[in-house]
C-alpha cells in the first residue's frame, strides 16, 4: 500500500505502541555447521515494556526522551526514512516521538529490538505503509541473530525460531506456544551492570571457538523432546531441567567473554542458591545480567523472592543494587492504537 499524499495525511493522528520485553534462553546452533546459524528459544514477559507515541509535528522533529536516548532515536528515525523513502511522500516531514516507558538497556530483555520495531511500526502507521514486523526489523537492522524479539512483538508467548540460512533476512518463527498462565518467572536484576553488547558482542561471536556440534545436537534434542513437550504438558520440573541443561551448555561456551557461566557474580550466587533450594529452571537471559528462575505458581515465586532477598542481605555486599521480582508470560504481543488528537 502506497503512502497517502500530504494533504490526505491525518496530521492530528497519534499512534501509540506498547511492546513487551522478552527473555532469550538459548541458541540451537551457534556455529551453523549444518547450514543454519543460531536459532533461538525465548518468550515474551509482562514485567517490562516499551511504550512510545508518535505523531506529526509542524515545527521540527522532536524526540521526547531521556538525553541518553536522543542519538539512538535519531539513528532509528533516519534509518526508517532511508529504508522506506519510496513509500513516504515527504521523508523530511517532521514527527514527534515520545518515549513513555522503556525496557532497561543491555539487561538481556531485548530493549533495542523492541524500541526499533515499536518506532518503525508507529511510523508505518502514520505514513500508511503496509510493512510486516519482519520488514521493519530488517530495515532497522534487527534480527541479525535472534528472531525472538520479532515474534514476541507480533505474538507473545513461548517461541522458537529457525535461525539464519543462506537466504534468510530475519529468522523464521518455527513454533509458538501459550505459556501456562499460572507459571511464573522470578527475575534477578543487577541495575549497575550491563550485559555484553555492541562491538564487544560482535567480537565475541567472531573470536570464540566453534560451538561443538555435539552440544548443538544435544540442545536441539532437549528442545524438541523435552522442553517443548513439558511445556505442552505443563510439567514444570522437566521444563526447568531442560532449560537449565541448555543454559549450562550455552553459558559455559560464552564464559570467556562474560566472565563465567553468568555475567554477574551476584546474580550467579543467587541462582546457585536457588538450585540448593531445589529449583530446577535456572537461566540467564541473553548476555544478562538478568537471571531467571522458572517456577510453577505465584506463591512459590513470592516465597522464593523473600528467601533470595534475605540471602542477599546476609551474603552479598550491601551496595549491590539487586532487584528481585516476579513476572508472568505475555501471550498477546504488542498493542498498536491510533487516536485523533486536537
Amino acid at each position: 500500500m502506497s503512502a497517502l499524499q500530504p494533504n490526505e495525511i491525518l496530521l492530528n493522528t497519534r499512534v501509540s505502541v506498547c511492546t513487551p520485553a522478552r527473555l532469550h534462553v538459548g541458541f540451537l546452533d551457534i556455529n551453523g555447521s549444518t547450514g543454519r546459524k543460531f536459532g533461538s528459544i525465548g518468550m515474551a514477559i509482562n514485567s517490562h515494556r516499551t511504550t512510545i507515541e508518535a505523531q506529526f509535528s509542524d515545527v521540527e522533529t522532536l524526540h521526547d526522551a531521556p538525553q541518553a536516548m536522543q542519538h539512538k532515536l535519531k539513528q532509528l528515525t533516519t534509518a526508517f526514512f532511508d529504508a522506506f523513502s519510496e513509500q513516504v511522500s515527504q521523508p523530511h516531514y517532521h514527527i514527534k516521538l515520545t518515549i513513555k516507558e522503556c525496557i532497561p538497556e543491555h539487561a538481556g530483555l531485548g530493549s533495542g529490538t523492541q524500541l526499533a520495531i515499536a518506532i518503525g511500526t508507529a511510523l508505518c502507521r502514520l505514513f500508511n505503509i503496509d510493512a510486516s514486523t519482519r520488514d521493519i526489523a530488517a530495515a532497522l537492522a534487527r534480527g541479525a541473530r535472534s528472531g525472538i524479539g520479532i515474534a514476541a512483538f507480533d505474538h507473545g508467548g513461548f517461541l522458537v525460531d529457525g535461525g539464519l540460512g543462506a537466504q534468510s533476512i530475519t529468522p523464521p518463527l518455527l513454533a509458538r506456544y501459550t505459556y501456562p498462565s499460572h507459571w511464573r518467572i522470578v527475575l534477578i536484576m543487577e541495575t549497575q551492570r550491563q550485559g555484553v553488547h555492541g562491538s564487544a558482542e560482535r567480537d565475541a561471536f567472531k573470536t570464540l571457538p566453534p560451538f561443538p556440534l555435539a552440544h548443538s545436537q544435544a540442545i536441539c534434542h532437549l528442545t524438541l523432546m523435552k522442553l517443548l513437550p513439558s511445556l505442552v504438558e505443563q510439567n514444570i520440573d522437566a521444563f526447568g531441567e531442560s532449560i537449565t541443561d541448555i543454559q549450562n551448555l550455552i553459558g559455559d561456551h560464552f564464559a570467556p567473554v562474560q566472565g563465567g557461566r553468568y555475567t554477574s557474580q551476584n546474580v550467579a550466587t543467587l541462582l546457585k542458591y536457588a538450585v540448593q533450594l531445589g529449583h530446577r529452571g535456572i537461566a540467564q537471559s541473553s548476555w544478562g545480567p538478568t537471571g531467571c528462575i522458572f517456577v510453577d505458581n505465584e506463591q512459590t515465586a513470592l516465597t522464593l523472592i523473600d528467601t533470595l532477598n534475605d540471602y542477599a542481605d546476609h551474603h552479598l555486599e550491601t551496595d549491590n543494587r539487586l532487584t528481585i521480582l516476579m513476572t508472568d508470560a505475555n501471550s498477546t504481543g504488542a498493542t498498536v492504537e491510533s487516536e485523533v488528537v486536537s
